[in-house]
């Protein structure tokens, strides 16, 4: 599920959700999977529309932009050191203490909606998330990747 390149930081330390999203978008872009708009995008959306939401007691964000800003489909994946407030999809007012974020890169409009119903799938999964919460490295991350079949 656009995994594949495992794409991921670990207890990331971050101040706000703009420079989460500037960590994220940095990598996608040196790893050449983003065009150099991507970031600039991801950011006017989120403020439109934002993506913070509550799942159980773990706070997600899965903020993205259009494809035509993505060179290929990819999802990168950060868990933070301490949350950082992302503003709630459902209810624009209230803000969600996020922990993790999936910066979605997909290249062909549809598969969006496609990945965002995995992910919310992906989501539901409480020990999936309590492995992802606990994981500190890479290694780690694949083999909970692979456990899940997400690779």
């Amino acid at each position: 599920m656009f995994f594949d390149e495992r794409i991921a930081k670990f207890k990331v330390d971050a101040s706000s959700s703009k420079e989460v999203i500037q960590i994220a978008s940095d990598e996608l872009l040196k790893r050449g999977v983003v065009k150099k708009e991507f970031l600039e995008n991801v950011l006017k959306r989120e403020n439109e529309f934002p993506t913070g939401l509550k799942v159980g007691n773990i706070g997600i964000a899965i903020p993205h932009t259009d494809s035509k800003f993505v060179n290929r489909s990819q999802i990168e994946f950060l868990s933070l050191k301490e949350p950082v407030t992302f503003r709630n999809m459902g209810n624009l007012t209230e803000n969600i203490d996020v922990y993790f974020v999936f910066m979605i890169a997909m290249s062909k409009p549809h598969e969006q909606t496609e990945t965002l119903m995995r992910l919310m799938e992906m989501f539901s999964n409480e020990s999936l998330m309590n492995e992802l919460y606990k994981c500190e490295d890479a290694l780690e991350y694949e083999k909970i990747l692979k456990k899940n079949n997400l690779i």
